[in-house]
């Protein structure tokens, strides 16, 4: 049978899968709703507030809001702590 490639990274078994998994159990588990997923990734992706804004199609006060609600879901004070957080469930 030939070989076809994996849609997980290869040697590591199905440890794409789990972590998809992780990270949807994560999302449900911190109630994050579309926006607050896309601002986390926006924030690992190391953007400032108004490039997240934009990337959002909304105001500099309001990403700032959904960023402050964010941490408060994390349980987070800090951006690194939620990037670290995020990056880890990848």
């Amino acid at each position: 049978m030939p070989f076809k490639a994996s849609r997980n990274r290869p040697g590591n078994g199905n440890g794409g899968r789990i972590r998809l998994a992780r990270r949807a159990d994560f999302i449900a588990e911190k109630r994050l709703n579309e926006r607050e997923v896309r601002t986390l990734d926006s924030l690992a992706g190391c953007l400032e507030n108004e490039e997240i804004a934009n990337e959002l199609g909304v105001s500099g006060p309001v990403a700032a809001k959904i960023i402050r609600t964010v941490f408060l879901k994390l349980g987070v004070h800090r951006r690194t702590e939620a990037i670290l957080l995020w990056k880890s469930l990848k």
